[in-house]
């Protein structure tokens, strides 16, 4: 991610399984464009976004996955040691 003159890496979050892509990069964008609607910043913004993928890709089908905020909140957690909100 390239923002204010510096690069930073926001890695993938690392999944239990791979099932279907279809829709992780609406899912990404999503958790991103969530993120800077409540106005954090670009980073933690894109630290959503890949949680949002991963748990996108280990779901069958586009848009049939659920996802509650209480599982966003974890996810992100185990991924980033702290919770988003």
């Amino acid at each position: 991610m390239w923002s204010r003159g510096a690069t930073r890496l926001v890695p993938a979050v690392a999944v239990d399984r791979t099932v279907d892509p279809t829709g992780c990069g609406d899912a990404f964008r999503g958790g991103l464009l969530f993120g800077i609607a409540q106005g954090w910043d670009w980073f933690e913004s894109a630290r959503l976004g890949s949680v949002l993928g991963a748990m996108k890709i280990e779901c069958q089908g586009p848009q049939n996955h659920t996802v509650t905020p209480d599982a966003v909140a974890l996810r992100f957690e185990q991924a980033w040691g702290h919770r988003p909100w």
